[in-house]
């Protein structure tokens, strides 16, 4: 499942009953695309946990904020309606 939220994009998946989050954003830096003017997708954060575990996750550290706990919670929400 994927979300995007301006320049950012959250990615979710269920891999054998442990979700698999990725937060990316979109830079336009040219050090980040080696020279060029196009843009390209950066990953600030990435994510293995079960779901006994979001309540232990810190939203302040590795490149997540507070506002993510509720984009994580929706998808994964999302998620389990979508499998039943």
């Amino acid at each position: 499942m994927r979300k995007n939220k301006g320049r950012l994009t959250y990615y979710l998946e269920i891999i054998d009953k442990k979700y698999h989050f990725v937060k990316k954003i979109s830079s336009y830096s040219k050090e980040y695309t080696e020279g060029k003017t196009k843009r390209t997708k950066r990953t600030l954060s990435e994510l293995v946990f079960n779901e006994s575990e979001v309540g232990a996750i810190d939203f302040t550290k590795n490149g997540l904020r507070p506002v993510d706990k509720n984009i994580l919670l929706t998808m994964m929400k999302e998620c389990k309606e979508s499998d039943t």
